[in-house]
């Protein structure tokens, strides 16, 4: 079966470009000017939830920043799987 037709696939591999296009962004914000530095984050910043029920205690947090290095891995990791 085609990776194509795998929708896990493409999940995947949006992931690891983000993670890899924000990776080599950040080697090259400090040549660049500061505006390109900025990210934005989206997602419990100030502080997790917690739900303490005595028996159990969960947290629950997520934060996702998106920069522009991040951005770009996930594009081209989409081109990449549409080639496929």
């Amino acid at each position: 079966m085609k990776a194509k037709t795998e929708p896990w696939m493409l999940i995947l591999m949006i992931v690891v470009g983000a993670i890899i296009g924000s990776l080599l962004w950040s080697l090259v914000t400090p040549y660049l000017p500061e505006i390109f530095a900025k990210s934005v984050s989206i997602g419990t910043t100030n502080a997790p939830l917690n739900v303490d029920l005595d028996v159990v205690n969960f947290t629950f947090g997520i934060v996702l920043e998106a920069n522009i290095g991040s951005m770009l891995g996930m594009i081209a990791a989409f081109i990449i799987y549409r080639k496929m």
